[in-house]
C-alpha cells in the first residue's frame, strides 16, 4: 500500500500529461476563432533550420498549443467569469462590463502620434490630388463609431478616451491641406444618442444609429452635388425586429458572457428587394446575386441562431456595383468603405444611378489608378473615425 501511496504522484502527472496530449492529437484543429474573429495557429510539422535554431518554431509551436487547446472556448470563457467574479476592470484587457445595463464599453484610446495623424492626412491628400486631375470630386467622412462616443457607464477611475481629440485633429490637418471632410456625428442632429445610436455588446452602430447617418450623409451629399437628392424618411411602420440573438463583436471576444437586450432591426422599403441589381465585382464581370443573398441574411435564418452584424446587415465584399432602376440623380457614386458602412448601403444606393462600394482590406488593385479608369461622378471615403488608416485593419 505504502508503495502505491509512493507512485500514485507520479503516476497521476503522467496520466494528466500522457492524457492531455492524447486529447490534444486526437481533437481536430480549427482553423479561425469564431469568438475572438481571428485565424487560429496551424501545426508547423516541417521547420526550417533557420525557424529551428532562431528560436522561431520554438513560438509557433507555443502558439499552437495555446489556440489548439482542447475545449479552449469553454476553458477561456470560464477565464472571463473568473476575472469579473475578481472585480477586473478590462476584461481580457479589452473593455469594461455594467452589469446593470449590459453595456460594454472599450478600453480608452491613447491620443495618437502625429506620425500617424499626418500619415493619413497624407494619403487622403493624395488620393483627392490624383482624383483631381482627371476632375473626379473626392469627400472624406468619418462616421461615429461606438469606441468614441458610447463612454458610459464605466467606472469612474477610467482615463479619458481619445478618439473625439484624434477625430479633431485629423479633420483639422485634412481642411489645412484641402481635403473636402465631412464629421458625420457634427451633421447627425436628431439627438444624438449613444443608446440609441449603438449596439450595446457591438462596435456598430445599430439600425437607428445607421439611419441617422444614413440621412447626414444624403443631405451633405446633396450639396456637393448640386443635386436636390433627398433621404428616405424614417417610417417606424417599417421597422422589423429579429428574434434572434446578436453575436455582439465585443461579447464575442468575452465569449458572450454579457447578458443583453441588443436587438437586430432594420427599416427599408419594401421596393428594396426588387429595384437593384447587384453585381459582385464589376457589371463586366456579370456575377449577379439577389438582394437577400447580399442584405439582411439573418432574415431567413432559424430564429433561435445566433446571429453576427455581417449576417445581420451584409458581410464585406471587394467590390459591389449596385445598378439602381429607380434612381432620383443619375450619377455614378464611389464609395471606399469600412463595415460601418454596410447596414446603409442600399438606402445610399437607392438615390443613384450606380453605386461602386469598395473595401480596400479586400481589393487587390491600385485604388487610384482604378477610380480614375472608372471616372466616377464623386468618390466618398466613409470610415469610423477610430480607422486612421487608408488601409483599415
Amino acid at each position: 500500500m505504502r508503495k502505491f501511496q509512493y507512485y500514485l504522484f507520479p503516476i497521476t502527472f503522467f496520466c494528466i500529461i500522457f492524457g492531455g496530449f492524447l486529447i490534444h492529437v486526437l481533437t481536430v484543429d480549427r482553423s479561425q476563432s469564431e469568438m475572438e474573429n481571428r485565424p487560429l495557429e496551424s501545426a508547423n510539422l516541417s521547420p526550417s533550420l533557420k525557424e529551428f535554431f532562431s528560436g522561431e518554431w520554438s513560438k509557433q509551436v507555443e502558439s499552437y498549443v495555446s489556440d489548439q487547446f482542447p475545449a479552449r472556448d469553454w476553458w477561456m470563457r470560464d477565464y472571463v467569469f473568473f476575472q469579473r467574479a475578481m472585480g477586473k476592470t478590462y476584461l481580457n484587457d479589452k473593455y469594461a462590463v455594467d452589469e446593470a445595463s449590459g453595456w460594454i464599453i472599450s478600453k480608452p484610446a491613447p491620443a495618437k502620434t502625429e506620425q500617424e495623424l499626418v500619415s493619413f492626412a497624407n494619403d487622403l491628400q493624395k488620393l483627392s490630388e490624383e482624383l483631381a486631375t482627371n476632375n473626379i470630386p473626392f469627400t472624406f467622412y468619418s462616421l461615429p463609431a461606438k469606441a468614441t462616443y458610447s463612454r458610459e457607464p464605466s467606472p469612474k477611475f477610467m482615463p479619458a478616451d481619445a478618439g473625439i481629440e484624434n477625430n479633431t485633429n485629423i479633420h483639422t490637418l485634412l481642411t489645412t491641406a484641402g481635403v473636402d471632410n465631412i464629421k458625420l456625428q457634427e451633421n447627425m442632429t436628431d439627438n444624438f444618442s449613444a443608446e440609441r445610436n449603438f449596439f450595446k455588446t457591438d462596435h456598430h452602430w445599430t439600425m437607428r444609429g445607421a439611419y441617422s447617418g444614413y440621412e447626414a450623409l444624403i443631405a451633405t451629399l446633396s450639396d456637393r452635388l448640386g443635386e436636390a437628392v433627398q433621404p428616405i424618411p424614417y417610417n417606424e411602420a417599417n421597422t422589423k425586429c429579429l428574434p434572434n440573438d446578436l453575436a455582439g463583436s465585443w461579447n464575442k471576444i468575452l465569449y458572450m458572457t454579457v447578458e443583453n437586450s441588443d436587438q437586430i432591426c432594420y427599416n427599408e422599403p419594401a421596393s428594396f428587394a426588387t429595384q437593384f441589381t447587384i453585381f459582385d465585382g464589376t457589371i463586366e464581370g456579370g456575377v449577379t446575386a439577389p438582394y437577400e443573398a447580399i442584405y439582411g441574411r439573418a432574415k431567413h435564418m432559424d430564429p433561435k441562431t445566433l446571429v453576427n452584424y455581417a449576417d445581420a446587415y451584409s458581410r464585406d465584399f471587394a467590390e459591389l456595383t449596385i445598378v439602381n432602376k429607380d434612381y432620383d440623380s443619375d450619377k455614378h457614386l464611389v464609395v471606399i468603405k469600412d463595415s460601418y458602412f454596410n447596414a446603409i448601403q442600399f438606402h445610399v444606393a437607392s438615390h443613384f444611378k450606380t453605386l461602386t462600394i469598395l473595401d480596400l482590406r479586400y481589393l487587390e488593385k491600385d485604388v487610384i489608378s482604378y477610380l480614375q479608369s472608372m471616372q466616377p461622378d464623386h468618390v466618398v471615403l466613409a470610415y469610423n473615425d477610430r480607422n486612421l488608416r487608408l488601409m483599415p485593419e
